[in-house]
């Protein structure tokens, strides 16, 4: 079971859990494929992320791993002052998060 971004999903992906919106109302319901029509209805209803089932020898679970950088901790404490005043509960707000927190990296990785 691995927690994947909406973007690295393909479809036949098997749900490792229920997917559910932000009310709690289910989307769907563990261990069914996803589709096409249900990567559209995550991303209308602000879903990011999704637990999914990985094979031994797939390429989404090695190219997951190997993005799994550690993250200087004065970036994360300069984008955490940035969102502050924001609720990062919030799917839209914590996709928001992420992105600030990946261009900063990028950046810094960029400069050196």
């Amino acid at each position: 079971m691995k927690l994947v971004k909406i973007k690295s999903i393909s479809e036949g992906m098997v749900t490792a859990a229920e997917v559910k919106d932000r009310t709690g109302r289910t989307l769907l319901e563990k261990g069914k494929a996803i589709t096409k029509k249900h990567l559209k209805v995550f991303k209308t209803w602000g879903i990011t992320e999704v637990k999914v089932v990985l094979q031994k020898d797939s390429s989404i679970d090695q190219s997951v791993e190997e993005n799994e950088t550690p993250i200087d901790p004065e970036i994360i404490k300069e984008t955490d002052e940035l969102f502050k005043f924001t609720d990062r509960r919030h799917p839209i707000v914590s996709e928001f998060y992420n992105l600030c927190l990946s261009r900063k990296v990028k950046l810094m990785n960029d400069n050196t």
